[in-house]
């Protein structure tokens, strides 16, 4: 419970410093987002949940604060309704067009059950190349958790569709990914991994309400394979509001 007041305070400072700095170098952005599910990496972490985060960004510099809290079955999985996620990231420009960015995240589970082995968080490093693919906008990256033991590569072509009304934006986006999680479970020496591919399609519409805010409407699908009891393709829906200059 302290570890999720934390990260609300946090979204809360993060918006009031906002509105007194706009014009500063440095952008804060805010997302409130409802999901009909949590689905990470194609497997589902929780159902319908509502997911607040934060950014704060300086030229290539980018570091956030990003939340799940289930709204409904909180005890469908390890992180029974609540998971935070401390990340930054930092790009490195070249060749012109192209981007390479370092990166890394730790994952907090403040209900994890010890009872049932549960690990109470994890954490892991990235790297990743990002720039024109054609029309489209292509991102390669690698991650290593280092509690899981886990190696992750993946993929995402997208394309953001041209609308005549200056306001809309329509961007869709393919991911393709493979998951190799040597330890299963990163608090009991020994256990069993999983090796699995993922794939997700996403369509999201943005309008702009306001100069700083933007409604989002999502329709994401998502599947896996070679993932035993996994219960097939999943189809969420998401609303958010997001916020900054």
């Amino acid at each position: 419970m302290r570890k999720t007041l934390l990260a609300t305070g946090a979204l809360l400072l993060a918006s009031l410093l906002h509105a007194e700095d706009a014009k500063s170098s440095y952008a804060i952005t805010t997302d409130f987002t409802y999901a009909s599910e949590y689905i990470f990496r194609g497997v589902e972490q929780q159902d319908q949940a509502f997911q607040p985060s934060v950014t704060f960004t300086k030229d290539t510099l980018s570091l956030g604060v990003w939340t799940s809290q289930a709204i409904t079955n909180k005890n469908l999985v390890w992180a029974e309704g609540s998971e935070i996620d401390l990340w930054g990231g930092y790009g490195i420009p070249f060749a012109e067009k192209y981007t390479f960015t370092v990166g890394g995240t730790y994952y907090l589970y403040p209900s994890a059950r010890a009872s049932l082995g549960e690990p109470d968080s994890t954490y892991e490093l990235s790297a990743g190349v990002s720039g024109p693919v054609g029309p489209l906008t292509g991102t390669a990256t690698y991650f290593h958790d280092f509690k899981l033991k886990a190696n992750t590569f993946e993929f995402t072509l997208a394309y953001s569709v041209p609308l005549t009304d200056k306001n809309s934006t329509f961007d869709l986006s393919a991911v393709y990914g493979f998951n190799n999680i040597t330890d299963g479970n990163g608090d009991l020496p020994g256990t069993g991994g999983v090796d699995y591919r993922y794939y997700c399609l996403h369509a999201v519409y943005g309008y702009k309400l306001t100069p700083a805010a933007t409604l989002k409407v999502g329709l994401h699908f998502s599947d896996v394979s070679k993932l035993p009891g996994a219960p097939g393709a999943n189809t969420v829906l998401t609303v958010g509001i997001t916020t900054g200059l």
